[in-house]
């Protein structure tokens, strides 16, 4: 008999990319251009037949909503339940376990009033592609209270994960960045199913301290209830996904394989199709200058409204309504929405924030540190705020909107 379960999206926490993202909501973050990480949790959930989805959040932004509100329409025929914000559904707080808890605390009415066995929450902070159906079976034939998301991280990248060691599928501890010895240990992923009968007594361990890291959170847990631990890739002939962006450098490695011929997500798989918010920009334009300098792009990922004037883009990431200029260059980048490059400039292995303007003839990540407020990094990597031009190019920036 299959198992009724009610799906919460969480958002809420910080994501990567600071100063540099539209909002501070960690699940608004953007990927591949034209999509949010909240995109792909409803995907996953959509996906996967999950009988009801609803979106945890304690204080949704208008971006949220308006976001959301987008994202429904090409969807609505799939979501059985249009995605809402239960009251009390989710904690403002930095820790991820805390969010994830809070939301399935907050959601006990919603399994109620559905008659569900199960709440699975997806926190989205992070990227993740999987059959949720398997975690839920494992977590039915368990007959576990708490099923922890969990996939394989090599030893030397556990520094900012959740680790949990695990005996014959349960889980006995849990600490952070700790494995003990070489090789490779299961990290949570951010994601868990609660049974319905498990909920009261959740309800008494979360109210305890919600303001503790992952590992003190889930601690409680571990000692109180049945806690078993799943990796979803294990056997699995469709691919699992996992990427959590612990740093602006890791989002931005990602991105740059979403160009790659062969990336490690699959956006053009037609047996799961992601969720994207519909937005009034025309189809994407790559063409030449009135000299008859010829737009090109090369390994991009190219999203709505986009505009290719003459100029050469490689290896980057387009966001909606992007506008490359005559003569313009960039390479390894990733531009948010409404970027401009003006004519001329060149753009190297940078990150480029919403509504940004490069000015003509402007130049970002070639050795020199930019004018303020962009930013390199240590690693090399430039950042360059949304709605900013770099001083000495503002004057023509403005000059040539």
């Amino acid at each position: 008999m299959k198992q009724r379960v009610v799906g919460l999206v969480v958002t809420g926490g910080r994501g990567p990319l600071g100063d540099l993202a539209a909002d501070e909501d960690a699940a608004l973050t953007p990927f591949a251009g034209k999509y949010r990480f909240v995109d792909l949790a409803l995907a996953t959930l959509v996906n996967s037949t999950v009988d009801a989805v609803y979106i945890a959040a304690s204080r949704p932004s208008p971006p949220l909503r308006a976001h959301l509100a987008a994202t429904a329409r090409p969807v609505s025929a799939v979501l059985r339940a249009f995605p809402v914000f239960p009251r009390g559904a989710a904690h403002v707080a930095a820790s991820r376990a805390a969010r994830a808890l809070c939301a399935a605390v907050g959601c006990e009415r919603l399994v109620r009033d559905h008659a569900a066995d199960a709440a699975i929450v997806l926190t989205a902070d992070h990227v993740l592609q999987m059959d949720a159906r398997r975690l839920l079976a494992a977590h039915r034939a368990g007959r576990a209270d708490v099923t922890l998301c969990a996939l394989p991280v090599a030893s030397a990248d556990m520094t900012d994960r959740t680790v949990l060691d695990v005996v014959d599928g349960r889980v006995r501890a849990v600490s952070r960045g700790t494995v003990t010895g070489p090789g490779v240990g299961l990290a949570w992923t951010g994601d868990l199913v609660v049974a319905a009968s498990a909920l009261p007594a959740l309800a008494t361990l979360v109210a305890a301290d919600r303001d503790a890291d992952d590992a003190a959170m889930l601690a409680p847990l571990v000692r109180a209830l049945r806690v078993a631990a799943h990796d979803p890739s294990d056997g699995e002939r469709r691919g699992v996904f996992w990427h959590d962006p612990t740093s602006v450098e890791a989002y931005y490695d990602m991105q740059m394989n979403l160009c790659t011929p062969r990336p490690a997500f699959d956006l053009h798989d037609p047996a799961w199709p992601l969720c994207a918010a519909t937005t009034a920009a025309g189809p994407a334009k790559v063409v030449a200058d009135g000299a008859g300098r010829p737009g090109q792009t090369l390994n991009a990922l190219v999203s709505d409204g986009v505009l290719v004037r003459g100029g050469t883009v490689v290896n980057t990431v387009l966001g909606h309504g992007v506008v490359v200029e005559s003569g313009a260059e960039v390479e390894d980048a990733v531009l948010f929405d409404g970027c401009r490059i003006g004519r001329g400039a060149r753009v190297r292995r940078a990150v480029v924030g919403a509504g940004a303007v490069i000015g003509d003839a402007g130049e970002i990540g070639f050795g020199r540190s930019p004018a303020s407020p962009a930013r390199m990094l240590p690693s090399g990597l430039t950042l360059v705020p949304g709605g900013s031009a770099t001083l000495d190019e503002r004057a023509v920036a403005v000059a040539g909107v």
